[in-house]
């Protein structure tokens, strides 16, 4: 099945859809560490970079079925101290934070003019659970629904696909011949912290002292201990509980790469990008940016390879 990816980013979408069998020939993205990772990792697929609002989308190759991930930073509340309020350790600018919030909410009315363009038989978007609080998204389901798709909404767990993180996500499907109803489960075992851990990182030398740091931090450090063991993983965020290397990760954002951390007794360490992307379900052959920062924000805004895998098989087999 001939497929589009919108805001490919990281390219979980793709590498789930073509394990499905999906065959994507085009991918796009307004961000150009984006794309240029993408491109590293699918080399024979149309690229486009650029403000997806502004794309003329007679120019898009025919397709019958669109994946989409718009941003969800707008959506969600995880990460947004200026929207709700709540400063944290810094004072962020609200009015700056709103307007790209609204930046971010826009890029889903993208995907709208791709389907009235391009007229796939099938669309799935993928995003955070919050995206169903939109005050317009009752609209913009309507507005699939006025092009002629059967349009369905729901809300599936990465976990339950066999995924290693509790991610939660909204997933729409909107198809031109029937309702796809996804399963909220696709049986596998789930996966775990420790299957996605480096065992040579234990012997390596990212390791810091515990004792160097701060106060606050190392107070929160032994709370996460008293709860999971002396060896467990730990996110240096605000209410975050220790969790056991059996246990499944938390949802990642796009501060996760500079955020998870393995704590070992008296030392601890940031988990790499590689370990990040393992709890997404990526491959070993994925190609990342040197760069960490970007590394884990490309994961972070990534949906779990499992689970895009999972969606697109029902999806075509409806």
């Amino acid at each position: 099945m001939r497929t589009i990816d919108l805001y490919s980013g990281a390219g979980g979408f793709t590498t789930g859809a073509k394990q499905a069998g999906a065959q994507i020939v085009m991918a796009a993205n307004h961000w150009p560490a984006a794309l240029a990772c993408h491109k590293a990792n699918h080399p024979g697929v149309i690229h486009f970079g650029q403000d997806l609002a502004e794309f003329d989308w007679t120019q898009a190759p025919e397709a019958e079925l669109v994946i989409a991930g718009p941003a969800c930073q707008g959506h969600s509340q995880a990460g947004q101290p200026a929207r709700n309020g709540t400063g944290g350790n810094f004072r962020p600018n609200r009015g700056r934070a709103i307007a790209q919030g609204q930046r971010d909410r826009n890029t889903a009315w993208a995907v709208l003019a791709c389907a009235d363009t391009v007229r796939p038989v099938s669309l799935i978007i993928e995003n955070v659970p919050d995206f169903q609080l939109w005050e317009a998204f009752e609209a913009w389901c309507n507005v699939l629904g006025s092009f002629g798709y059967h349009v369905e909404v729901h809300t599936l767990n990465g976990l339950d696909y066999g995924g290693a993180q509790d991610r939660p996500r909204t997933v729409v499907t909107a198809s031109l011949r029937h309702p796809v109803r996804l399963a909220p489960s696709s049986g596998a075992a789930r996966g775990s912290i420790g299957a996605c851990l480096d065992p040579l990182e234990f012997a390596g030398n990212r390791w810091t002292e515990v004792a160097a740091k701060p106060e606050r931090m190392r107070w929160r450090i032994a709370k996460a201990q008293r709860e999971a063991g002396r060896l467990c993983f730990w996110a240096n965020v605000s209410e975050s509980r220790g969790r056991r290397l059996d246990e499944p990760f938390p949802t990642s954002t796009t501060k996760s790469g500079s955020q998870w951390c393995l704590v070992d007794g008296d030392r601890i360490r940031i988990l790499n990008p590689r370990e990040i992307a393992r709890s997404m379900s990526f491959p070993e052959s994925l190609i990342l940016p040197p760069q960490r920062g970007i590394a884990g924000k490309l994961v972070g805004n990534a949906i779990d390879v499992r689970l895009a895998r999972g969606i697109v098989e029902q999806t075509m087999a409806a």
